[in-house]
């Protein structure tokens, strides 16, 4: 059963993060026969190998989110950024192109870190971490944005139509995927066994 690897809790039916940490669940299997195991178990129930020396954790399969679902994601996470700089002008709180480059580089720079999602990919149900599903620090996301800036100046986004497994430059330049959430998916941060 998919658990929290912060606080033991089972998941529930259709949530992919813990509701109390917001850690990703995850699937604890033993490390001899592959046979799943639950949090507190000293002995694997199939082969009886000793636990103590810790389960591997598995991530649930997750699916790359679709070019069309990143689409609808930028371009809904573009429009909540026109009206917030409406707003923020509208309040005369100063203008500019400094101020545009400051709210876009929050939206899309900051809103990330730690899984958070911005706007777009909350509707869309996606969630941008690294290839190994761990959650982008600070840094790798600033990182991404700028690579994804820079990308769109020479069309990179285009050539994700192009490539076998759908990834933008700016994925593959910082090592990250966007990775769609849907309903009943369980993911973690995958684990190497030990």
């Amino acid at each position: 059963m998919p658990h929290c690897p912060d606080c033991q809790q089972e998941a529930p039916a259709a949530d992919s993060r813990c509701p109390l940490d917001r850690s990703f669940f995850v699937l604890s299997c033993c490390p001899r026969c592959q046979a799943e195991v639950f949090p507190k178990e000293r002995f694997c129930a199939a082969c009886g190998s000793d636990l103590e020396a810790a389960p591997v954790r598995l991530a649930a399969p997750l699916k790359a989110a679709s070019a069309p679902a990143r689409v609808a994601a930028t371009l809904l996470d573009g429009l909540a950024l026109l009206v917030a700089c409406e707003v923020w002008f509208s309040l005369g709180w100063g203008g500019g192109l400094p101020v545009v480059v400051l709210l876009a580089a929050a939206w899309w720079g900051l809103l990330p870190i730690q899984a958070g999602q911005t706007l777009g990919q909350h509707v869309m149900g996606q969630v941008v971490l690294t290839e190994d599903r761990q959650e982008l620090n600070l840094k790798t996301s600033l990182a991404r944005m700028l690579a994804s800036a820079c990308s769109w100046a020479f069309l990179g986004p285009l050539r994700a139509l192009f490539r076998a497994d759908g990834a933008t430059s700016a994925e593959v330049w910082t090592q990250t995927r966007t990775w769609s959430l849907q309903p009943g998916d369980r993911v973690a941060p995958a684990e190497t066994p030990a």
